[in-house]
This record gives structure tokens, sequence and C-alpha cells, in this order.
């Protein structure tokens, strides 16, 4: 029998088995909690400011208290350490919960959970080759002007029952437009297209989370001279795209492609602005942690 993994759970390492959460816990009962999800490598976490400010703004707008950043970034340390994950590619997450707070709101911290994980190494930009995802419209929409709309909160259900439909239509990742029709991002991952050698992604405006994969792609088409557009999408666009990739921290860059209908898949063709970005990010990725 495998051992559970070591966590960090309220200011001591213990084992994964051994975590408690109370029953009346707002992050269990109402999912009143935000989350950051980050890659490390080698031991290391990539882009950990940019991060850790998402996970402050996310707290902010449920009015939770964060620990302080020397703590979070102990906690992640020990946590890589207890688990022997010094060599690969690892998920690393800080997740804050509500607390037994009342709905009303309170000052009370609520669970704080670091945890770590092995990550699938197939569609890591530092690998020789990009796995294309298939891809799947979903009759979900988000909801661009929702209290949480761009906030990684544990309130995740439309975007896991979204990511099951594509699922089950022979896909790898879900398409969401928001509520006036124009694409908002994936299930799981921001979208990109190119078309003319332009590329272009949803606005915040649309609804989607600010992924900081997404955010960095951003500003390395600026460094490599690539035309970027913020802007309002709709499925036209992922129609006639030249290209059309995906990013999050645990994708980092991959390509994709639209199925043609649920029983016949298109198989995605890798383009060239999509392979150049994914060496830049790799770079990026040796630079920031060598």
């Amino acid at each position: 029998m495998t051992a559970a993994p070591m966590i960090w759970f309220n200011g001591e390492l213990i084992s994964a088995n051994e975590a408690c959460v109370s029953p009346f816990d707002l992050g269990l009962t109402v999912g009143l909690g935000v989350f950051e999800t980050m890659a490390a490598y080698d031991g290391k976490v990539f882009a950990y400011d940019l991060h850790h400010a998402r996970l402050i703004k996310s707290a902010e707008v449920f009015a939770l208290p964060v620990p302080e950043r020397s703590v979070i970034t102990a906690a992640i340390t020990e946590v890589i350490d207890a688990n022997y994950y010094h060599q690969g590619r690892y998920r690393i997450r800080v997740t804050l919960s509500g607390g037994v707070n009342q709905l009303g709101g309170g000052s009370e911290q609520g669970d704080v959970m670091v945890t770590a994980r092995p990550a699938d190494s197939a569609n890591s930009a530092s690998s020789a080759s990009i796995t294309p995802a298939k891809l799947a419209w979903v009759p979900f929409v988000i909801n661009e002007r929702a209290a949480t709309a761009g906030v990684k909160s544990t309130s995740y259900a439309d975007h896991v029952l979204a990511y099951r439909h594509a699922l089950n239509a022979g896909a790898d990742e879900a398409l969401m437009l928001n509520s006036q029709g124009h694409l908002a991002e994936g299930s799981m991952s921001n979208v990109f297209v190119v078309k003319d050698g332009v590329v272009q992604t949803p606005s915040l405006a649309s609804g989607c989370l600010p992924g900081v994969t997404r955010q960095l792609v951003i500003a390395l088409c600026a460094d490599l001279d690539l035309p970027i557009k913020e802007c309002q999408l709709g499925e036209q666009d992922i129609d006639s795209a030249d290209e059309i990739f995906l990013t999050s921290s645990l994708r980092e860059i991959q390509a994709a492609a639209l199925l043609g209908t649920e029983a016949r898949a298109i198989e995605a063709v890798t383009g060239e602005v999509t392979v150049r970005l994914a060496e830049a990010y790799a770079e990026m990725i040796r630079k920031e942690l060598s």
C-alpha cells in the first residue's frame, strides 16, 4: 500500500490521511475558499511571485486572511522536502478555506493547506514534443459579471462539469462561452488563437481567469515581436484560426484543435507561432530556476 503524501496543514507537516476539516468550514459547505496551483521543477517553484500576488487578490474578494508570504514559502519548501520531490515536475497547490466564520464574514483564519503531487510531463514545454489537445464546445457558460469572475475560487463545479462534458465527447478540454456568447476560456486553461500572424486571446472582460501563464505568454509575445491582442472572440474565431493553443501552469503551452464532431477529431497540427512561444517559455523557466 502506497503511503499517503505529506502535506502542510494549518502550520503542521502531517500525512494527508491525518488532515481534518471542520464539517462547518465554509470552504466545504458553500465553496468559500481560494486556491493557487503552481508548477515546481526539480524542487523549485516557477513564477512564484505572480502566483502569490494572485492568491492575495483572490483572497481579498472573499475577505479571507492570508498567512505571511514567508509562512507560505516555507510551507511549500517543507512539503517538497518531506515528499522528496527534488527531481521532476510537480503540482503545488495552496488552498485557503473560509473557515467556520459566519456567512456574513469574519476575520478568523480558515484552514490553510499546501500539497504537492507529481505532474504529467507529457505536455511540458520543457519536453521535446507538445501533445496537442482536442477541444469541444460545452453548453455551460461563464458569468462574466459574477462576484467570483476572475477569482481562483474553490467554487469550481461549473468548470469540472464542463471538463467532464468535454471528456465524454472525446475531447481533452472544454471551450466555454460567457453570457454574451463570446469565448471566455477553457475549463482548466486560457485559450489563444493565431490568425494571419496575430496572437489573440479573450480579454479579462470576458470573465476568464487572469492566468499566470496567460500573463507570461502575453509578455513573451511582446519580447518576440509577435502581434498580440486581448480582444473579443467568438466561435467563428476558433473555426477560422490558423493555430490554437492553451495555457496553464501545468499545461504550459499546448497546441490544440477543435473536434470536428463528437465522433471525429481533427488532428491538431502544431503551428509555427505555438512552437516558437513554447520554446521561449521553456527557456524562461530554465533561466528563472537556474
